[in-house]
């Protein structure tokens, strides 16, 4: 199936996401890390979804993005990491998300794990895009 240029652009953009999450790891923006990691995986989740049921997937929740097209490809994405990476669409940003000062208190060694999760998550949907 030849790959729509929509498909593309999102998965370019989770790219870019994941790249801009290990900038901020890197200044010590640790906040900023899980949430652009959050992106990453769920611009490529909605890219697979595209590519895979040629619909354009709403939300936020990784879980429920993945399971949308689970059955549909080879993909096995482990869900507990995506419920961890998932929380940080809103704990990463807000104070009153759960955290009262995300930007102290989101430590190096959860954007390092929301990093990595997002890095599996991006490299395995690009192959099962590329991969025909």
């Amino acid at each position: 199936m030849p790959i729509r240029d929509e498909v593309l652009n999102w998965l370019t953009e989770s790219k870019a996401d994941l790249q801009h999450a290990e900038s901020s790891l890197q200044i010590g923006d640790y906040n900023w890390a899980c949430f652009a990691a959050q992106q990453a995986a769920e611009k490529a989740l909605k890219a697979l979804i595209m590519h895979t049921l040629g619909e354009y997937p709403r939300g936020h929740d990784l879980i429920k993005l993945y399971r949308k097209v689970k059955n549909y490809t080879d993909l096995k994405l482990n869900e507990s990491a995506l419920a961890r990476l998932s929380a940080y669409y809103t704990l990463a940003r807000y104070p009153n998300a759960g955290l009262e000062k995300p930007s102290e208190e989101i430590t190096r060694e959860q954007a390092e794990e929301a990093i990595a999760i997002a890095r599996g998550v991006v490299d395995e949907i690009t192959k099962t895009i590329r991969d025909p």
